[in-house]
């Protein structure tokens, strides 16, 4: 409540909105990266006003009751409280969602996980399954941009499906279903398009889990290595997708190169990793495949002839994601083989024309210990020094390259793929002229160019 009566100078500046506001920032400033912004926002919710108000009106005073309850929320706020549970609502995907210490607060990164369901599903009726819904922040985005889509969201706790009831009433969203149980268990036999999940990816002894402490531990850690629950759903899934259907899973920003692995291992195709906004990698999905399993082909065609590789989607599960992803993306076209030493290899994939470097995605893991040799014929990711450093760039191998192989004191290179087709092309490239450029040293005097890389149908 704001008052006018009459004051002494030193009381009235104390009640004042502005200096109620300074004194809210210099008790947070040193426990919130967003002090003043939480100031403004603790003041609004205890006036039960807007915050542009807060700030038009800098001079209004504030009677002793809403100065008390303000003071109440800057004292928890300062013991680390989050912001969203003294307010009791967040901001997730344009809308406003209620929120309690029974849930999760939604993050701005789970908002990556809403896009990846919106760019893979139809735009038409799918099914769709939010696992672990907690405030139901994903399922309520994906059915308030998709009314034609049914969306089942299920979660262990009773107490977080009210939240997510209330949040789907207030948002008038009829086109969920909200189903109480562990993971799958309250699916039935339902099958769907997609199924999506954040579920609890922190390692029980992580440190985090301190600063995350007045948030739900069964929604944060799932056990000692943070991958049990999202092993569980990869491994589960398959018996509830629809053949072709997706699974998008958020993960822990170190937890990329695990989850494609085991979404690999489990037969998962087109497994991709995206980044968050802060550069992280997020989230990940992967596609049950509609028919059996077949092995990855890429044609490349260049200015020299063409040639087929064949992947070793099993043996460099990682490695041949990762250059998959390339191939998807058109990042070769228009790249060249930068490197031809005679007898040895010939290298690209990372370079253009004007032998400038193409921007890459973070380096993917060095699996040269799966046991593929670099014989002839062979792809095997590029590198620095750094052992898990590759990113874009490959070599082919002209002659059997043992002492790049994995073994002891050497890491070696990871072989990921071999020449299926068109050997004569790479041989013929090898003959090509070189010397430096730039300053690059043994690189072809004439372009080599790779004019398109495309995913091909493997021989029946």
């Amino acid at each position: 409540m704001i008052e006018s009566r009459n004051l002494s100078d030193r009381d009235a500046s104390h009640r004042l909105i502005g200096t109620c506001l300074k004194r809210g920032y210099e008790a947070l400033r040193s426990c919130s990266d967003s002090a003043q912004l939480d100031a403004q926002l603790l003041l609004a919710f205890a006036l039960a006003r807007p915050r542009a108000q807060l700030r038009a009106h800098p001079e209004a005073r504030l009677d002793a009751e809403s100065i008390a309850r303000y003071e109440s929320l800057l004292a928890r706020r300062a013991q680390g409280e989050p912001l969203a549970y003294l307010t009791g609502e967040r901001e997730f995907w344009s809308l406003t969602l209620s929120v309690t210490p029974d849930v999760l607060i939604p993050r701005p990164e789970t908002e990556l996980a809403v896009e990846r369901c919106l760019a893979l599903g139809p735009d038409a009726p799918c099914i769709v399954a939010d696992l672990g819904t907690g405030s139901g922040a994903i399922a309520l985005a994906l059915a308030a941009e998709r009314p034609e889509w049914q969306l089942y969201a299920s979660d262990r706790s009773q107490a977080a499906l009210k939240v997510a009831r209330a949040n789907a009433e207030r948002h008038r969203l009829s086109n969920i279903k909200f189903l109480q149980g562990e993971w799958f268990e309250s699916l039935g036999a339902r099958q769907f398009d997609l199924i999506v999940s954040n579920p609890p990816y922190v390692a029980a002894g992580d440190a985090c889990l301190v600063q995350l402490r007045y948030e739900p531990a069964i929604a944060l850690s799932p056990g000692a290595t943070g991958m049990e629950a999202l092993e569980h759903l990869i491994l589960q899934a398959p018996a509830h997708l629809l053949q072709g259907g997706w699974l998008v899973l958020e993960h822990g920003a170190s937890q990329g190169p695990a989850v494609a692995q085991a979404l690999v291992s489990a037969g998962y195709a087109r497994v991709r990793c995206y980044a968050d906004l802060a550069g992280h990698d997020r989230v990940t999905e992967a596609q049950w495949p509609s028919i059996k399993r077949s092995v990855s082909m890429v044609r490349f065609e260049t200015s020299h002839g063409a040639f087929t590789v064949e992947l070793f989607d099993k043996e460099a599960p990682l490695s041949a994601a990762n250059f998959l992803q390339y191939v998807d993306d058109g990042f070769y076209d228009g790249t060249i083989f930068h490197r031809i030493v005679p007898g040895f290899v010939i290298q690209g994939g990372g370079l253009t024309a004007d032998f400038d470097q193409k921007k890459t995605r973070p380096p993917v893991k060095n699996e040269a210990t799966n046991g593929e040799l670099n014989e002839r014929g062979t792809l095997s990711m590029a590198r620095t020094d750094e052992i898990h450093s590759a990113t874009s760039q490959f070599f082919v191998n002209l002659t059997d390259n043992e002492f790049l192989d994995h073994k002891p004191g050497s890491y070696g290179y990871a072989v990921f793929g071999r020449v299926k087709e068109g050997m004569d092309v790479i041989d013929k490239i090898a003959k090509v002229k070189t010397g430096r450029r730039k300053h690059y040293t043994d690189a072809p005097m004439e372009d080599v160019v790779i004019t398109s890389a495309k995913r091909i149908e493997a021989a029946k």
